[in-house]
């Protein structure tokens, strides 16, 4: 039964990152171990090894003794996430750009993803937001995938998740002309064919 526990472990967690990640749980929500437990049909010991690495990816918090929160991100907390993502992203970009991975079926495919994005972000509810924030999210992955890093592409993972669960909790928040500006500006920089308008385009 002990080789199992893992196994449940990444299906609790996994189960528990969705619910978080597309707001069903909510900021500040208490998760208690033995009420996962019974809603997912299992022990407590793989629910309490899920929070554990909900907690490692910044998702949750274990300020309650009794319970795991969902955590609640403050603004300074989103600044920080911005900061990291900026540093990953230029860097992967540089590096892809240097290693001749830039190329026309690449920028057509962020335009395609961009254009996909400014079509649902008008409805401005619940779903359309959660869709829009996953096309955002393939949209920068793409950027970080040029740099070829397993390893920043893991830590650019990590700080996603985390923006994405603070978008999805603040729907007010989420501009949609904002966001339009922004991926127009770093497609016509890669368009531009300059690398350092590219970069700058990501820091504005």
């Amino acid at each position: 039964m002990a080789t199992g526990r893992p196994t449940l472990a990444r299906q609790a967690y996994a189960e528990i990152q969705n619910k978080i990640l597309s707001g069903e749980l909510s900021a500040g929500q208490r998760l208690f171990p033995d009420e996962l437990a019974q809603e997912l049909a299992i022990s407590q010991t793989p629910i309490k090894e899920a929070l554990a690495l909900l907690e490692r990816d910044g998702l949750v918090t274990g300020n309650d003794r009794r319970a795991s929160l969902v955590r609640r991100f403050l603004v300074e907390d989103i600044v920080e996430i911005y900061e990291a993502r900026i540093l990953i992203e230029t860097n992967a970009v540089t590096a892809g750009w240097n290693a001749g991975r830039v190329d026309a079926a690449f920028i057509d495919g962020l335009a395609t993803l961009a254009a996909q994005q400014f079509q649902i972000l008008p409805a401005r509810n619940k779903a359309a937001l959660g869709k829009a924030i996953a096309l955002d999210r393939e949209f920068h992955d793409r950027l970080v995938k040029l740099g070829g890093n397993s390893v920043l592409a893991g830590w650019h993972q990590s700080i996603q998740m985390r923006l994405q669960t603070a978008r999805t909790y603040s729907i007010d928040t989420y501009v949609a002309e904002r966001v339009r500006i922004e991926h127009t500006a770093v497609m016509d920089a890669f368009r531009s064919g300059d690398v350092e308008a590219v970069v700058a385009a990501l820091r504005h």
